[in-house]
């Protein structure tokens, strides 16, 4: 488990330059752990083209299936996570850019038509395309292509880079969501699970409970696990866990060779009061116990 999975759920640094907003990365996930990608967002649009493997995206409040072969669209601000059953093989690399590097610098048709209304949610991508959908031939097409030209290098192929884009957004907006509608109540929903995630994030060490999560936000606990659950895909004290033993884990490996009594240190700094029920929590995760981890991250 890395820090860059735990150390922020939002992403604030660009995907590539001021000077060309762009980024692909290419991701084998650890087949030991259900939850591949944890719920975060960031400013970029994305597209993800899974290779290998099966399992379920949550884009917002919404859940999809995939499979290899699937491509996946994330929009800007939006909160995402990947996840695929233990000892099932997931990998995938996706595409994140900036509106910045597809938009037009004046009020121009390009603009007019294909860029605002999406922007402003007039209109919306799908979030899912799979093999037998009509457009999807176009999309890997162009993905492909991308990859390629990525892997060559940035320099020279700017303009090459930039037509594989712009032909995907052709492709987006020709092919919209139809049965889905953005409302007022969406955005706010979206905007409320992202400071609850923050809130856990800054507030990780201290005693949380589903109590104290619900009250913070005005919620009874029912609305509260419901509202969490729906759109982030796990429930709040899942979620809690999760990011605790990631920050447990990079702890351990900072305390490298430290005395036994390290394991209780760390226990405590990620808000557990009961090291017992901090070792069953660490196993479930991690399937070994914290000082099998350190004593790992120590010979390696």
């Amino acid at each position: 488990m890395k820090n860059r999975e735990f150390e922020r759920i939002h992403e604030k640094e660009a995907h590539g330059t001021l000077r060309f907003h762009l980024n692909v990365h290419e991701f084998t996930s650890d087949p030991s752990r259900a939850e591949r990608v944890s719920p975060h967002w960031h400013e970029e649009y994305e597209l993800l083209c899974i290779c290998e493997g099966e399992g379920s995206a949550q884009i917002g409040g919404r859940r999809f299936s995939f499979a290899a072969g699937d491509i996946l669209f994330i929009d800007a601000g939006c909160v995402h996570s990947l996840s695929a059953p233990v000892g099932t093989p997931l990998s995938f690399y996706a595409v994140d850019f900036g509106r910045d590097l597809i938009d037009s610098y004046g009020n121009d048709d390009i603009r007019q038509k294909y860029i605002h209304p999406q922007s402003s949610r007039e209109l919306r991508f799908c979030n899912h395309f799979s093999s037998g959908d009509e457009v999807w031939p176009q999309l890997s097409a162009a993905l492909s292509e991308l990859l390629l030209l990525y892997r060559q290098g940035i320099s020279g192929n700017e303009l090459l880079l930039k037509a594989c884009l712009l032909q995907l957004w052709h492709f987006l907006s020709a092919h919209p969501a139809t049965n889905v509608s953005v409302s007022t109540r969406d955005d706010r929903n979206a905007a409320l699970a992202k400071e609850i995630l923050q809130f856990i994030q800054e507030n990780y060490a201290s005693n949380l409970t589903l109590s104290h999560l619900a009250s913070r936000f005005y919620m009874s606990e029912g609305q509260f696990c419901r509202f969490f659950k729906s759109q982030i895909g796990m429930t709040a004290i899942e979620y809690l866990n999760y990011y605790r033993i990631g920050v447990a884990c990079d702890l351990l490996r900072r305390e490298g060779a430290l005395s036994d009594t390290s394991v209780s240190s760390v226990a405590m700094a990620c808000g557990y009061g009961n090291i017992s029920y901090f070792n069953r929590v660490f196993r479930r995760y991690m399937h070994c116990t914290p000082r099998e981890y350190k004593q790992k991250n120590i010979d390696s």
